[in-house]
């Protein structure tokens, strides 16, 4: 059993922090402003200036106990940078930026999956906001909405009236508990949300944390990688990676893993994969054992050529000996609808977002009085009873309903 002794704060990010909202609205241009890292690292988005694939970043938030509020609070700063006393570290992140173009929305979904808390930026410069509003109900779909901040940016683009006309709208139009106006072109009010998040995020490392490290494991992946260079000897080669987050349980090295629903073959069928873990990182710091709560990079006994471009995205991490979690294309889930009216029909083709897996549905049956729909899945899924799910148009991506699995069926 592992206590709370056992964990040290600055080895690993214990909480993920999510970005959402409409391209364009300043997500990524936000946590670059706290952390001075770009989370947007592919050239396809560098040339097209959006998030593409979701960006991800650690940090440290430190607190110096001479200088004054908010500007005690700093992030990556192990010495003060007004008064050069060595600073106290009180939380580690993990930061997720996510798409926010409509055709991205269920890249977007399966970074929300992971998210502890969120930050949903709105431009105080857009009125009417579709693609934000689909992201405030996706959150609101996994229960995040009382763990989301909304953030008023580009402040500086309209005048004080209607500034302040926005931020009532904001209010009005989202059950958020917290809005903090910013402008994270320039930095103006960043210094508040980080005393905002330090002050108000509670310290992880907790007895519910103990909790759930000593569950059984699972881990979603939301990344995966061939990190070998062309022309590596054999001898040299790395297997597979996969960057994702632990759910609950924790994973050492050495530690025997299944990869469920595995690899999916031309004909539509899954082989579960089984690994041993040769490597746990975060960022540049090696790690013995990984557990809850920030994004992890793992290095997997297998053939990297399985994990490569994002070929292993949507699958879990569990105990080989784990019946828990199922693997199945066939199930029964309780819903609710995303406007309060149900549009999908018998027979309809949708998209399941599942954790971080994205599944082409056919829609079997729909009892409206018991509000349960049954479906079968194209391709075979893995989870659990009571796991969230959303189901999505298969036109145009945006939000139909959600729900839980109440029965799996096979």
């Amino acid at each position: 059993m592992t206590s709370i002794t056992d964990i040290d704060l600055s080895k690993q990010p214990f909480i993920t922090i999510g970005t959402m909202g409409k391209v364009a609205n300043g997500k990524s241009s936000l946590i670059e402003n706290m952390t001075n890292v770009n989370p947007m690292r592919f050239r396809q988005e560098a040339e097209e200036n959006r998030t593409i694939k979701l960006g991800y970043i650690n940090a440290k938030f430190y607190k110096c106990e001479r200088c004054p509020k908010p500007f005690c609070y700093q992030v990556n700063a192990e010495i003060c940078e007004f008064c050069s006393d060595p600073n106290k570290l009180v939380l580690h992140v993990s930061f997720v930026d996510s798409p926010g173009h409509s055709d991205l929305q269920t890249t977007a979904l399966s970074g929300a999956s992971i998210m502890d808390y969120c930050l949903l930026l709105l431009a105080a410069n857009l009125d009417n906001d579709i693609e934000s509003n689909q992201h405030y109900q996706a959150i609101k779909t996994i229960g995040l909405n009382n763990k989301t901040i909304g953030i008023q940016n580009k402040i500086d683009l309209v005048s004080k009236a209607k500034a302040f006309e926005h931020f009532q709208q904001i209010k009005r139009k989202y059950d958020l508990r917290y809005v903090i106006p910013i402008c994270a072109q320039f930095g103006f009010g960043v210094n508040y949300l980080i005393q905002f998040l330090i002050e108000t995020i509670p310290y992880p490392i907790n007895d519910e944390f103990i909790e759930k490290i000593n569950k059984p494991l699972k881990a979603s992946i939301i990344r995966s990688f061939d990190v070998n260079k062309k022309g590596t000897d054999v001898e040299n080669v790395n297997g597979a990676v996969v960057g994702g987050t632990i759910k609950q349980g924790k994973i050492s090295i050495g530690d025997r893993v299944k990869i469920i629903p595995g690899i999916i073959m031309n004909n539509g069928k899954n082989i579960p994969l089984e690994a041993y873990i040769t490597s746990l990182k975060t960022d540049n710091t090696n790690l013995d054992t990984a557990y809850p709560g920030g994004l992890i990079g793992i290095g997997l006994s297998i053939d990297p050529s399985l994990s490569k471009e994002d070929r292993l995205v949507g699958n879990y991490l569990v105990h080989p000996d784990d019946e828990t979690n199922r693997i199945f294309n066939t199930i029964t889930i309780s819903y609710t609808e995303y406007d309060g009216v149900l549009k999908l029909k018998v027979n309809e083709v949708a998209i399941c977002m599942l954790g971080s897996i994205k599944r082409s549905i056919k829609i079997l049956n729909i009892n409206t009085q018991a509000k349960k729909i049954k479906f079968v899945s194209s391709v075979n899924m893995a989870g659990e009873v009571d796991d969230s799910l959303i189901i999505l148009s298969k036109t145009n991506n945006s939000i139909q309903l959600y729900g839980k699995i109440t029965e799996i069926h096979n």
